[in-house]
C-alpha cells in the first residue's frame, strides 16, 4: 500500500494552520500542566516531531491548511509565542494526501499512542463514527484494538448518563467499572451510585459496578437445582397432601421434559373440574 504521507518536511507559517474545520480532534480535554511541560521541552530542545496537515476548505470553499495531528504541540508552540511572539513563526509539517475520512483515523491513532486520551472523548469519537456508518470491525482494525475494546466504549457512551461521564473524567470510577454501571443501570440508578460515592468520598469499585442492578434480575436455576426442588416438592406433597407442593412438582417436571404438555394439561383440567 502506498503511503498517504508526503514524507518531506515543509515549513508553514503557524498562523496559517487552522483547526477543527473538517477534522474534529478526538481530544477535547487538554491538561494545562502537560502543555506547559511540552512547551518547556520545545523551547529547550526544539520541535522533535512535525505537525501533520492537509489541504482542506473552509465553510466558504476557500482553500485552507488544516491540522490533522499534533494539536498538543501546536498549543505548546502558541503558548511560547504568547511570551515570545517571534518564536517559531514557521513550523515543520508533514503533508497528508489521503481523504478526510482517513485523516480522522490519523488523528485518533496519534492521540491514543502518544498520550492517554480521555475515555469520554474516545468513546464519543467511536460512537460518532458508528453513527456515520463506520463498522465496529473497521474501527478495531484501523486502531489496532480488539472488537471488544471498541464495543465496550460504544456501549458505554450510548448508555452512560452525563453524571457518569463526568465521574469518569474526575477519576471517581475506572472505565471498566463505568462500563458495567452504564450497562446494568438506568440513568437514575447511575446517579444514585455516583451520589453515594461522593458522599462517602470513595471510588466506585469494579465489583460494585459489576453487581449493580443484579437485585432486579432473576436467575434461571440450573437443572440440578430444579431436580432438587422437584424432589422436595414431591416429598412435601406425599407427606402432607399439599396441592401447592404437588403443583410445584408437576411444573418443574414439565419444565425438565419429564411430563408431556398434554399430560400436564389433562391433570390440570381434571384438578380444576373437581
Amino acid at each position: 500500500m502506498l503511503s498517504k504521507f508526503d514524507t518531506s518536511t515543509m515549513e508553514i507559517p503557524i498562523n496559517q494552520i487552522q483547526i477543527g474545520k473538517n477534522i474534529k480532534n478526538i481530544r477535547t480535554v487538554f491538561n494545562r500542566d502537560r502543555i506547559e511541560e511540552l512547551a518547556d521541552g520545545i523551547q529547550r530542545d526544539g520541535l522533535m516531531t512535525p505537525l501533520i496537515v492537509m489541504g482542506s476548505e473552509d465553510d466558504d470553499d476557500n482553500p485552507i491548511i488544516e491540522l490533522i495531528a499534533g494539536e498538543r504541540r501546536y498549543r505548546a508552540i502558541q503558548l511560547i509565542r504568547k511570551r515570545n511572539p517571534t518564536f517559531m513563526e514557521e513550523v515543520p509539517c508533514i503533508h497528508f494526501e489521503g481523504t478526510i475520512h482517513d485523516a480522522t483515523f490519523v488523528n485518533v491513532a496519534e492521540n491514543i499512542d502518544r498520550e492517554q486520551v480521555d475515555e469520554v472523548d474516545l468513546s464519543s469519537w467511536l460512537y460518532e463514527r458508528v453513527q456515520d456508518g463506520v463498522t465496529q470491525s473497521e474501527l478495531a482494525t484501523r486502531l489496532h484494538r480488539s472488537a471488544q475494546w471498541v464495543s465496550f466504549r460504544i456501549t458505554f457512551f450510548d448508555r452512560a448518563c452525563p453524571e457518569l461521564k463526568k465521574a469518569l473524567r474526575e477519576g471517581l470510577i475506572s472505565f471498566t467499572a463505568a462500563y458495567y454501571l452504564a450497562k446494568n443501570c438506568s440513568a437514575e440508578e447511575q446517579v444514585k451510585y455516583i451520589d453515594k460515592a461522593r458522599r462517602n468520598e470513595e471510588k466506585i469499585s469494579l465489583n460494585e459496578a459489576k453487581s449493580s442492578g443484579s437485585d432486579k434480575k432473576s436467575t434461571t436455576p440450573g437443572k440440578k437445582e430444579r431436580t432438587k426442588m422437584a424432589a422436595l416438592a414431591e416429598k412435601v406433597a406425599s407427606e402432607s397432601g399439599s396441592d401447592v407442593a404437588r403443583g410445584v412438582s408437576l411444573g418443574l417436571s414439565w419444565v425438565d421434559g419429564l411430563i408431556p404438555a398434554n399430560e400436564l394439561e389433562e391433570m390440570l383440567t381434571f384438578e380444576g373440574g373437581k
